[in-house]
């Protein structure tokens, strides 16, 4: 859908939401509401890697597929929690989840929504990983096929 925003935000790792992004949110919904686009909303997560020491084959599989589904509903439980305020609000939104490298991932849903915006959080969590390859953010504002606002909260 051409001429649609998409608002890419990380929900895995918080039992709260950020504040990066809880202002992400608030800037689409206003970017979104004044221009009558549709706002994608994305949240990119990663099954976690399991202790299976001990375990035989069956009760892997079957521990694999139980924490995945856990995890999957959790995500959608937290999707659907964030953009309540967003469909409240008279905003026309679209959540997905989708399982992978957001970095990757969060470009690929751009080109195939055709937004013509990209809304993250600039949150930095100065990890090993963030150190040596740059934060997902940096990462992917450098590839993106469109236009893309970084949003920080005020101090």
């Amino acid at each position: 859908m051409a001429g649609s925003i998409l608002l890419a935000v990380e929900l895995q790792d918080w039992d709260r939401y950020s504040v990066h992004g809880l202002t992400a949110r608030d800037m689409a919904a206003r970017l979104a509401k004044g221009s009558g686009k549709l706002l994608h909303v994305l949240s990119v997560y990663e099954h976690e890697d399991l202790e299976t020491e001990g375990l035989s084959q069956e009760m892997i599989v079957r521990h694999r597929e139980d924490m995945q589904q856990r995890t999957t509903n959790l995500m959608e439980r937290r999707l659907e929690e964030y953009i309540d305020p967003l469909q409240k609000a008279g905003i026309d939104v679209k959540g997905q989840l989708q399982i992978g490298n957001p970095r990757q991932i969060i470009v690929e849903t751009e080109r195939n929504v055709e937004a013509d915006l990209l809304i993250m959080g600039s949150h930095n969590k100065r990890g090993i990983f963030d150190i040596a390859l740059g934060g997902t953010a940096r990462q992917v504002s450098s590839r993106a096929p469109c236009q893309v606002v970084l949003v920080s909260p005020k101090p």
